[in-house]
């Protein structure tokens, strides 16, 4: 940064970005929540490599369980009707495919 004693004249070298995160950047944050819940009850846990998987991680038990889990960030409508006190939430169900590999959605909440 440079400064002067011209408080008008106060410029940046670095443009300021918005905080907000992206998609993305929400699901990685998710992924790691259900991670640290999962590590904490005892689990082994692994990231699924392939971006086409149909699940983000694979839960092992230390009695050998196998979960194959797949994590989702919770999200909510914004209101679209005056009557709406509460953003409404959005509720999520498997795939067909999802179903017949019997893999579990998480819903984490990112804030």
């Amino acid at each position: 940064m440079v400064f002067s004693n011209d408080k008008s004249k106060l410029s940046t070298k670095f443009p300021i970005q918005s905080t907000k995160l992206t998609k993305a950047q929400k699901g990685t944050i998710g992924e790691y929540q259900a991670i640290v819940d999962l590590t904490k009850q005892g689990y082994y846990v692994a990231l699924a490599c392939n971006p086409q998987c149909p699940f983000d991680l694979v839960a092992v038990g230390e009695d050998g369980e196998i979960r194959l889990i797949d994590v989702k960030s919770n999200t909510y409508r914004k209101k679209s009707k005056k009557t709406y006190k509460k953003s409404l939430k959005i509720y999520r169900c498997p795939t067909a495919k999802q179903k017949k590999l019997k893999i579990e959605l998480m819903m984490v909440d990112n804030g």
